[in-house]
């Protein structure tokens, strides 16, 4: 892949999580590598297949970054809290969760991105069951209890998105701790 084609794609990863879906054109994109609009189409076909790659290079990396962390923890508390420094580290680079942008774009993402945008909140939410395996838990079906950690800790990172401090994560971070008895 070409250095250019990978300075756009990280241009407009960065451009959707500090602002908006909206925010990732072509124009802009050439704007800050310094050169034309026209320039960006020769790496992408269009803006929707640009956008559908920057999902799936999201969810692999996302992933990746989550099994480098626990790799050596079998702990679920210590595993969620894992994840839930992600999310705070999300938020001390002024970043929200890519996938929390396609979602909120509503109609603006097409129906291919809304779905791979499911498919890594549904690995996510598998990943939290997986790690709640060991775990003595509220009784609530670890299903149920996955999709609740996954909605708390996108919704905490955006609702805390202007704030100086992280205070919903962190409470978030707080309350995860309190699930389960090891």
């Amino acid at each position: 892949m070409s250095d250019t084609r990978q300075q756009l794609k990280q241009i407009a990863t960065e451009q959707i999580r500090r602002h908006t879906l909206h925010a990732a054109s072509f124009r802009e994109m050439g704007k800050v590598l310094g050169i034309k609009s026209s320039s960006v189409h020769y790496h992408f076909d269009n803006r929707d297949a640009l956008l559908q790659e920057l999902v799936s290079d999201y969810e692999q990396d996302f992933f990746a970054r989550l099994e480098e962390c626990c790799a050596d923890i079998s702990s679920p508390r210590q595993r969620l809290q894992q994840l839930a420094g992600l999310f705070i580290d999300s938020h001390q680079q002024q970043q929200q969760c890519l996938c929390l942008a396609f979602a909120a774009a509503g109609d603006e993402a097409s129906a291919e991105q809304r779905l791979a945008v499911q498919q890594f909140l549904r690995r996510l939410e598998e990943w939290v069951e997986d790690t709640l395996l060991r775990a003595h838990l509220l009784p609530l079906a670890r299903p149920e209890l996955a999709r609740v950690i996954v909605s708390a800790l996108e919704g905490a990172l955006l609702l805390d998105r202007d704030q100086p401090q992280p205070l919903r994560l962190q409470a978030t971070s707080q309350w995860l701790s309190t699930l389960t008895r090891l």
